[in-house]
């Protein structure tokens, strides 16, 4: 029977298996899981499930171990093989999974379907479905302190709101008798929410219970005023008095203005600001939402306005600021207009504007009314038009932050997510015609930057013009020099909504503004706004700042190393970009410098191996540790590279790749790397060509590919002969000679390690002959000559230690712990080993780590510590899945096959090696993989099949040269 899982968030976390509840122990995997499946079906990136694991400062590792969390789910989920549940995009992970396998899926249908619903009896239905899902809690016991204040949040107050939204329309369906019990249970659980308490008073009204329902009223009115300070809101005070008069009969109880705009009828999204902000509003205070321009403010300012009107009777005001245009409203003149709607005439009204204040907040003291003040631009304009009693509520939206605003809750505004964006997109332009082509309407979204007003134009055009498909519309807005001409509908326009914002600079901010957005980064710290400013640091920060107060710029939040990090959206990047007169490969030029100064002192730090470019001199480095900040950086970087080639700066760009390829290789970034190399060597000067050729072999080499590694290390060869470059001839023979090595041709190899050392010798390089050491050494050894190899091996490592040089002694101690393992000296072995571990994980290279795990195991198994080897032989096969290494698979398929408790399972697993490898040009390990089947297949009886494949090993070995692999072989078989 085919495996089903099922997920439930709406209670405690659940994990179902066909059926059966699987306990998950581990608490950081649960919060793991309930990040993913909080926005199942969608990427969730690395930084924000890392925040979620460790909080807003993980460690420097924090990655790598996030790396082994997600590998430990896919165990969990019997997913690590075909890995359809948990997948792996390049920014982070995601959770796949059908409406009805997760619980929120299903919950978020039913509401959505019950908005849609044609008559309330299928609304009370569908409602109730909804609320039944739940069984406690959302996420209960997952210990994670954003979700806490963010999903966790947001999905208990929808639990409540559906809840409220069932109750009316059961009430209204004249079911009063059914809902009692449960409601009489809700409002003991949360007696702060004045809605519940007034649907208990209703149904027992209307049910002919009076009595009880006065005692409802008190009982609320006791715990509002002990735990608030509060009466009850107008609603309940109205139904109380209905009660006392005995009549059936609603009792209306607006009585003041009413200046809201009508209510936005294709409203979608925000679910998690609207429930805040209509459940703040009930609470009363005053509540700001800011954000860009066409960010949708102004929407969502009136859709919570209107849904919170039953809780201000006596009255809702709104006034628009203007705050983005060129004469703002006086406060003095929108005094004048909120005082002639609360009834004050004209000759009434007090002349200065303190009186004006002084009268207006009197007129609402004790009232339950909303000020809902549109487009502000400060503080200043807003603070005399705030009431001056909590009786009240008061909404404000601003561009600006309002941060001056004393007591005021901030709902800051972002983009819409996509899931979000597209809902708004299918409400405005029907079902029908985005389900008949998802791809373009994507698109659509895409390129609107998930902005809603420029999603609301782009929907409008539609709307106009229903013979367009939407693949038109879409292939129109791809055009960046035309997208804003697009997005311009009426009294609708993006550019000009932007342009507000824009016009409000000086010519110095404007200026920064432009180019930074030609810049292609997905974000950026301040110390590349310097260079690119022409100012110092403090000016360059200083002018972000005043663009991120103008809300030109988004402040990003701080990477690991603690830098505060900025980003443009994508519509603001491509506004900058037509307002900008600059030539680009001109402007940006100064700061591609910048970053070529920093990526060449960091990398100067970082451990190298294959090639090591000759010294420079420049100033050490000084941003912290270097790979670190690799890491933060990486994606700019990438991105500057690319952006720098495209521009036609094809030195600077080859340069920055050749400067990053030893933080890819200690990274193990084979993918990022082979992308940059690329780039590089399609734009590179003639004379760093060889270089890139040189690297390109490197990761040829660790991919396992010898014979391209091969042709690579003998091109760049001949290119570093040409230049007369001897220092990077050296390096090239080593390549050939490592490749060599890999390949079995032990002679050859030897020789390709005499030719580099004699020129690391004559070109001063000691790094390089403590490589070529390593090499003999291994050599030596594999040949049996471990008198030899043991010299070899201590003058590399004397050496290496001498020049402070970690990956150089890293190599060597390695090849020592391989050595004593093969003279029998097993302690010393594992000794030497584990120190090679601990030093590939301090250099923070999960590649080495993995590679000495296996080797380490080997050792271990043959002293009997059987735990100890599977444990690291677990390790190790996680990263070789993770990065589909097959060399790493066949090794320990290999040494599980010597661990397996039958012995079907370790001819199973000997096959496998042997079947893999033989796909592979790598005769020194068909040899191993041979031996390895001749063993299993001696255990299985089958002893004839066995010789045969012992024979063949110790055929293939003795053409690589491995003579001590051999004599080893003899020995076991006898």
């Amino acid at each position: 029977m085919q495996r089903r899982w099922g997920f439930r968030v709406l209670g405690s976390l659940q994990v179902i298996d066909s059926g059966r509840v699987v306990e998950l122990r581990s608490a950081k995997q649960r919060v793991l899981l309930a990040a993913l499946l909080m926005k199942a079906n969608a990427p969730v990136s690395s930084y924000e499930l890392m925040e979620h694991l460790w909080g807003e400062e993980p460690s420097g590792s924090a990655r790598a171990t996030l790396q082994t969390y997600v590998m430990r789910l896919r165990q969990s989920l019997d997913d690590l093989a075909d890995r359809q549940l948990v997948r792996t995009w390049p920014t982070g992970y995601s959770i796949h999974v059908d409406d009805d396998q997760l619980d929120l899926l299903t919950f978020q249908r039913l509401r959505a379907e019950a908005r849609r619903a044609p008559d309330l009896e299928t609304e009370a239905q569908l409602l109730g479905e909804a609320a039944a899902l739940w069984r406690g809690p959302a996420l209960d016991q997952v210990s994670s302190l954003r979700m806490e204040q963010t999903d966790i949040q947001r999905l208990n107050e929808q639990r409540w709101e559906v809840l409220e939204r069932r109750n009316d329309a059961e009430l209204q369906l004249g079911r009063h008798d059914q809902i009692v019990d449960e409601l009489r249970s809700v409002v003991a659980e949360h007696p702060l929410r004045e809605r519940f308490w007034y649907q208990l008073m209703l149904a027992l009204h209307r049910s002919g219970q009076q009595a009880q329902a006065l005692d409802v009223y008190r009982r609320a009115s006791e715990v509002l005023a002990d735990e608030l300070g509060i009466d009850p809101n107008a609603e309940l005070r109205a139904l109380h008095m209905e009660v006392l008069a005995g009549s059936s009969t609603p009792v209306a109880v607006q009585s003041g203005p009413s200046w809201l705009p009508p209510a936005v009828g294709d409203f979608s999204g925000r679910a998690e600001e609207v429930a805040r902000l209509t459940a703040g509003l009930r609470a009363g205070g005053t509540w700001t939402i800011t954000g860009p321009g066409g960010v949708g403010k102004t929407s969502l300012a009136v859709h919570c306005a209107h849904l919170v009107r039953d809780a201000f009777p006596d009255g809702q005001l709104y006034l628009n600021l203007r705050g983005g245009e060129q004469k703002p409203v006086e406060p003095a003149a929108a005094l004048d207009r909120l005082l002639r709607g609360l009834g004050v005439s004209g000759g009434a009204i007090p002349s200065t504007v303190d009186d004006r204040v002084d009268l207006y907040r009197d007129l609402l003291s004790d009232r339950r009314i909303l000020v809902v003040l549109d487009n502000a631009i400060n503080e200043a304009q807003v603070r005399p038009l705030l009431p001056g009693t909590t009786s009240g509520a008061a909404l404000v939206t601003s561009r600006a932050a309002l941060a001056g605003l004393e007591a005021a809750h901030v709902v800051p505004l972002d983009v819409l997510p996509s899931s979000d964006a597209l809902a708004l997109l299918h409400a405005a332009v029907g079902e029908a015609r985005c389900a008949a082509e998802p791809d373009a309407a994507q698109e659509i979204v895409t390129y609107c930057g998930k902005l809603p007003l420029a999603l609301r134009v782009a929907a409008a055009r539609l709307v106009a013009r229903p013979h367009w498909q939407l693949a038109k519309l879409a292939g129109r807005l791809s055009d960046e020099r035309r997208r804003f001409d697009e997005l311009s509908l009426g009294d609708l326009d993006v550019r000009a909504s932007l342009a507000l914002s824009y016009d409000g600079l000086d010519s110095s901010h404007r200026t920064a503004f432009r180019l930074l957005s030609l810049v292609d980064t997905p974000d950026f710290p301040v110390w590349m706004a310097s260079p690119l400013l022409g100012m110092d640091l403090d000016d360059a920060e200083d002018h972000v700042e005043a663009l991120v107060d103008a809300r030109l710029v988004d402040y990003a939040g701080r990477d690991a190393l603690g830098q505060v990090r900025y980003r443009l959206h994508d519509l603001l990047r491509a506004f900058g970009r037509e307002a900008a007169s600059e030539d680009p490969a001109i402007a940006l030029k100064v700061m591609f410098e910048q970053w070529l100064d920093l990526v060449t002192r960091a990398d100067v730090e970082l451990p190298h191996q294959a090639i090591r470019l000759e010294p420079v001199a420049l100033e050490r480095f000084d941003l912290g540790d270097a790979a670190e900040w690799f890491d933060a950086e990486w994606q700019n970087l990438h991105a500057v590279i690319t952006q720098a080639a495209a521009l036609g700066l094809g030195a600077l760009a080859a340069e920055l790749a050749i400067r990053s390829a030893a933080f890819c290789d200690l990274r193990a970034r084979f993918d990022d790397w082979a992308q940059i190399n690329e780039l590089g060597l399609s734009c590179a000067p003639p004379e760093r060509r060889p270089v890139l050729i040189q690297q390109r072999g490197i990761l040829c080499g660790r991919l396992h590919r010898y014979v391209e590694a091969s042709a690579d290390f003998a091109a760049a060869q001949e290119g570093f002969a040409a230049s007369g470059d001897v220092w990077g001839e050296a390096y090239a023979w080593y390549g050939m000679g490592w490749m060599h090595e890999w390949s079995g041709r032990s002679a050859e190899a030897r020789e390709a390690h005499r030719e580099a050392m004699t020129r690391f010798v004559a070109s001063g390089n000691p790094h390089g002959e403590v490589e070529v050491l390593c090499s003999l050494g291994a050599i030596e050894r594999r040949a049996g000559g471990l008198a030899a190899a043991r010299d070899y091996l201590e003058r590399a490592r004397r050496i290496a230690r001498q020049l402070g040089d970690e990956q150089s002694e890293l190599m060597a101690t390695l090849e020592l712990g391989r050595l004593h393992q093969f003279t029998g000296e097993l302690e010393m072995s594992a000794a030497f080993l584990r120190s090679s571990l601990a030093a590939a994980q301090k250099l923070g290279d999960p590649d080495f780590a993995a590679n000495m795990r296996v080797f380490l195991a080997d050792t271990l198994i043959r002293s009997g510590q059987i735990s100890l080897a599977e444990e690291q032989l677990r390790q190790a096969w996680e990263f070789f899945e993770e990065h589909d290494d097959e060399h790493g698979r066949i090794w320990v398929w290999r040494l599980r096959s010597a661990l397996a408790e039958t012995p079907e399972e370790a001819v199973r697993l000997a096959s496998l090696a042997l079947e893999h490898v033989r796909g592979m040009d790598s005769p020194p390990e068909l040899g191993r993989s041979l031996r390895v089947m001749g063993d299993a297949l001696e255990r299985a009886g089958r002893v004839e099949e066995a010789r045969e494949h012992w024979r063949q090993a110790e055929e293939t070995l003795t053409a690589a040269g491995f003579q001590a692999e051999v004599d080893e072989l003899r020995l076991a078989t006898g």
